[in-house]
């Protein structure tokens, strides 16, 4: 009987598993929009930025959400969020307020001319965070090099 039992909870536990969670793997970041930028003393700021996201997957929490958006490759700022929930197969825009600051290598003023001519060719993110289904089942998602686009100018 114990065997039995056994048997049953590894074939339910490899089905809970296995349900909803086949395009778990495939939520995907289209593009990154900056929206604005708000000064918090001389180091610190808080950032909008537009995420569209792909989820094919139910509804999951992004969590322990980091950024680092670098210029031409260097490091420049340092960002985190709080968690947001992304709706269930669903192509969406999110907006999340990061909280940053400067990275204490880089000069802040290199910064001036790309926000004045509201270019940001050469800005890039990079994202990180945990995403995290209802059940428990969660998976940390990495993304190198999204191109920063400038929408502020637009709003």
């Amino acid at each position: 009987m114990k065997k039995l039992l056994v048997t049953v909870l590894i074939v339910i536990s490899g089905l809970c598993c296995s349900c909803g969670t086949g395009s778990f793997k495939d939520i995907k970041v289209n593009h990154c929009d900056l929206v604005s930028v708000t000064p918090r003393g001389l180091s610190a700021f808080d950032a909008l930025l537009q995420l569209n996201l792909d989820n094919p997957a139910p509804q999951v929490t992004l969590s322990q959400m980091s950024a680092v958006i670098r210029l031409d490759g260097t490091p420049c700022l340092h960002l985190s969020a709080d968690d947001i929930t992304i709706q269930p197969r669903s192509v969406l825009d999110y907006n999340v307020v990061f909280h940053g600051t400067i990275d204490e290598n880089f000069n802040p003023f290199a910064l001036i001319p790309y926000l004045q001519k509201r270019e940001l060719e050469g800005l890039t993110i990079d994202l990180g965070f945990r995403g995290t289904l209802r059940s428990g089942l969660g998976k940390y998602f990495e993304y190198k090099d999204i191109p920063v686009k400038d929408i502020m100018g637009s709003l």
